[in-house]
């Protein structure tokens, strides 16, 4: 666990603390070395083999002398920085650099034997790594014995250029430590690699502890024996009344052998007991079910105590697991064991996990995992999609979020998931939506189409409507993508097929014809009609819609549907209209195959027509990122010193706003405000004429007649009257006549006449950094004609922006208008994308009016705030 404020020493980085998975999907806490841990060191190293101890130090070396303790537990935290990894009390790792030059840096590790091949000096080198850059520290050099093979892998394995000598029997290693795309790539692959090992751990236990009030006990005891698990259960009950049906002990102590989970359902006052006993017997995980009287404030000291002894927590508020997997068929819920099949379902808190449970036990959807994690979890979404992503019997993966813990890495895991498996995130309306008080991360501060906008950027696809998302699911679980956006419905009923055509156009798919069938048609007419239309280069998707209203229903049709949709490759969906609901017939095959069943042909085609999006965007090119000249040291230097002064924030002047889009390339056409008409004038001589005059005070601009804005002024004359007209507005608006004072008067040179946008960055609690685009005015500000994507932006997402735009012809050309520099605007959002990325001490960015002409973009005018907040986004480091 973190240590309190009493205990740090001097200049002791608490921003460097962080809570890593190892590559076996165990927890542990890094964090840096203090003089308090002396103690540790010397129990560490005495549980250190002498083999590790020479290959560390070249010689034997059985024990640390006091001077040695001092030496490698004092540090300054700039030129000696050094990491421990613990778990609970025990220290199993140290990792140090020491600057040797300016930026240089020797680096030296140590591992605890039993602890080695859990992946601990790869994080231990990510980590020093990154608080050497923020030293000024560009590389490292280390010494390796030839003979110590695993530590000379670590350098080799690092996805650094790494140069090697040999002098006097010793390895000397060199490389750089800045980020490449190649060491990324290697930190991001071996992330996933241990978040995915440590939910696997979690939904693969073997023996599990069920702890709490005897009539809980039973009744999750209940549901995991109705539900057929495979491995052993003992049951702990904390108030004396009998469990029967499996094994029972007093404590979790007293439980034989080790443990894998432990599901709790106990008061506040037990948990930190319970849990660390758990965590002696060897536990994986706990899951804290809903029904305790946890705090809000207890949460994290739940998730705190469970990282601090290497497990991972579910809960408070959680609903618990469930696998499916017919070696596992694990049901740690209250509820009941829903059908296998292909979907991973997740959620954070238990009311929602139950309504969404019941869903789909309802609608009879086969469930792969359902993970609900509860408020303040240890396991988020993105560690739950780093396992769906290895999964082989998670098809399709739902979400339901209350709060995003890290937004760059889940758009980071989206984009890549998305690509494998379709995503579909539940995000109700926006006053269900809202993060609930105090909940880092929520999803209220964003607007209901920015949230929708960045979720569709990631590849996933949104629904407003539970009963959506399974929809989605049902198809995509079942049935393969569809390669394009035409539809052939099959059906029996004339109306039924009209509906359906309208449906399909005002979704946005193409109808591909209809095929009437008989009243009276058989089931193998259906199954030939199906087959002719699957057959067809001309169609992508097949809807059969088969009415009957008598006794023999569409059961039969079903049957025979059913077969045909287990070896199709498009998408074959049926929608089912009668009033007898299937009955399985001993003969036939299980009606809940392969065919996705509806019975609203709406729900049907607009489920279709989701997956046909997602499709597209599968097939597209993702675009890049651009690699732009920029100078962000210049850029953090003027934040620097704004928030050294104004430690709680504040609007840039303009000097300020000038120098920091300058270092980005974002060059502002010079603005000068003037309070008297001679001072205008001035101004205007100065620029050579040819100048604008506008009011710029919230109450006198851009309004829809522009009365406040006056272009093209050649002389002194121009501007006297120029100046007499906004006084005249002023005064109708009963503002009075004082321009200088209540318009805001400035004074610019003109720009080529173009459109006028806005862009704009705002950082948002659960997403950073939003970039937005719109026409100035009343498009963006009244009529919601804005687009939104997060950074980093690829050129596909600038393009899009662009595009997306309802005034988008304006910019392309319209009624023989030329057009604007359309490679312009993407460049501009490029710019306003990577600077705000950069910084998030940026609270907001406004660029407006920016003039897209034939000829450019011109900004005339800015507005920057900033405010503290932490220096990193995605950290290049590996933290939970």
């Amino acid at each position: 666990m973190s240590v309190s404020q009493v205990d740090l020493p001097p200049g002791y980085p608490r921003e460097w603390e962080a809570d890593v998975v190892l590559t076996d999907g165990g927890v542990a806490r890094l964090r840096p070395i203090m003089p308090s841990d002396a103690p540790k060191l010397v129990a560490f190293y005495g549980r250190v083999s002498a083999e590790s101890k020479y290959l560390r130090f070249f010689a034997p070396y059985p024990r640390l002398s006091a001077r040695d303790v001092k030496r490698f537990t004092e540090v300054d935290y700039v030129d000696r920085v050094a990491f421990i990894l613990t778990v609970g009390d025990d220290m199993i790792g140290v990792g140090r650099f020491d600057r040797t030059e300016d930026d240089r840096a020797e680096v030296a590790f140590l591992v605890e034997d039993a602890h080695q091949g859990r992946g601990i000096a790869q994080l231990l080198l990510e980590h020093l790594a990154e608080a050497a850059r923020e030293r000024g520290i560009t590389g490292f050099v280390a010494e390796v014995l030839p003979e110590n093979r695993r530590m000379a892998q670590v350098f080799a394995d690092a996805g650094y250029k790494v140069s090697k000598g040999i002098e006097d029997g010793v390895l000397s290693v060199e490389f750089p430590i800045l980020p490449t795309d190649t060491s990324v790539g290697v930190m991001e692959r071996r992330e996933h690699r241990a978040e995915s090992a440590s939910v696997h751990r979690l939904l693969h236990p073997e023996r599990v502890v069920v702890y709490g009030q005897g009539r809980r006990v039973q009744g999750l005891v209940n549901a995991m024996l109705c539900g057929g698990f495979r491995g052993e259960v003992t049951a702990i009950s904390s108030d004396g009344t009998p469990v029967a049906g499996v094994p029972t002990a007093t404590s979790i102590a007293t439980v034989p052998g080790r443990l894998d989970l432990a599901v709790l359902a106990v008061p506040t006052a037990e948990l930190g007991g319970v849990v660390i006993d758990a965590a002696h017997k060897g536990a994986h995980g706990v899951v804290v079910l809903t029904g305790t009287d946890v705090a809000p404030g207890d949460n994290r000291t739940v998730v705190n105590l469970a990282r601090a002894y290497g497990i991972r927590a579910l809960g408070p508020d959680a609903l618990g697991l469930v696998n499916t997997r017919h070696d596992v068929e694990l049901n740690a819920t209250p509820g009941p064991m829903p059908r296998t099949g292909g979907v991973g379902l997740f959620c954070q808190s238990a009311a929602v996990g139950v309504a969404l449970l019941n869903h789909a036990i309802r609608q009879d959807l086969g469930l792969s995992s359902f993970i609900s994690t509860g408020d303040y979890a240890d396991v988020t979404g993105n560690d739950v999609m780093q396992y769906w992503e290895d999964d082989e019997a998670t098809r399709v993966c739902l979400m339901s979020l209350d709060s995003i813990g890290n937004p760059r890495k889940f758009s980071r895991i989206t984009r890549r998931l998305a690509r494998r498996k379709p995503v579909v995130v539940f995000a109700p309306g926006r006053t269900s939506r809202s993060s609930h008080s105090g909940v880092r991360g929520g999803l209220g501060h964003a607007s209901d189409e920015a949230v929708d906008a960045l979720f569709r950027q990631a590849g996933v696809m949104v629904v407003h409507r539970r009963g959506a998302m399974f929809d989605i699911a049902k198809i995509a679980a079942r049935q393969p993508l569809p390669d394009g956006a035409r539809v052939r419905v099959v059906t029996n009923s004339g109306t039924l097929a009209a509906q359906l055509q309208h449906t399909i156009g005002a979704v946005g798919l193409l109808e591909a014809g209809s095929v009437l069938v008989g009243a009276d048609a058989t089931p193998q007419d259906w199954v030939d009609a199906a087959l002719d239309a699957l057959g067809d280069p001309e169609c992508d998707s097949v809807v059969c819609a088969a009415v009957n209203v008598y006794e023999e229903g569409t059961e039969d049709v079903i049957v025979a549907l059913d077969a045909v949709a287990g070896r199709t490759e498009k998408p074959l969906v049926g929608v089912f209209l009668d009033f007898h609901p299937p009955m399985v017939k001993e003969s036939a095959v299980d009606l809940v195959g392969e065919l996705p069943r509806f019975d609203a042909p709406a729900d049907a085609i607009q489920a279709l027509s989701a997956l046909t999006a997602h499709a597209h965007w599968r097939t597209r090119d993702p675009g890049a990122v651009p690699l732009l000249e920029v100078d962000a040291a210049r850029a953090k230097r003027v934040v620097n010193r704004v928030l050294s002064g104004h430690p709680e924030g504040r609007e840039l002047s303009g000097v300020e706003t000038t120098e920091l889009l300058q270092a980005y390339g974002i060059t502002m056409v010079p603005r000068f405000i003037v309070s008297s008409l001679d001072e205008a004038v001035a101004v205007a001589d100065r620029l050579g004429w040819d100048v604008v005059l506008k009011g710029t005070a919230a109450s006198v601009r851009s309004r829809p007649d522009q009365a406040a804005v006056h272009r093209n002024l050649v002389t002194a004359d121009d501007m006297v009257h120029a100046w007499a007209e906004l006084e005249n507005l002023t005064r109708a608006l009963g503002l009075g006549g004082d321009v200088g004072s209540v318009a805001v008067p400035v004074v610019q040179a003109m720009a080529p006449p173009g459109v006028a946008l806005v862009v704009t960055s705002r950082e948002d609690a659960a997403f950073g950094p939003i970039i937005s685009l719109g026409l100035e005015g009343i498009p963006s500000e009244l009529l919601g004609d804005t687009v939104y994507r997060v950074p980093p932006l690829t050129t596909v997402d600038a393009a899009a922006m662009v595009r997306d735009l309802k005034a988008a012809p304006t910019l392309f050309g319209r009624h023989g208008s030329p057009g604007v520099d359309i490679a312009g605007i993407e460049d501009l959002l490029h710019r306003v994308a990577q600077l705000a990325d950069d910084l998030p001490q940026l609270a907001s960015v406004s660029l407006s009016p920016c003039i897209a002409s034939r000829e450019g973009v011109r900004v005339l005018g800015a507005r920057i705030f900033t405010a503290p907040t932490d220096d990193r986004r995605d950290p290049m480091a590996r933290v939970l």
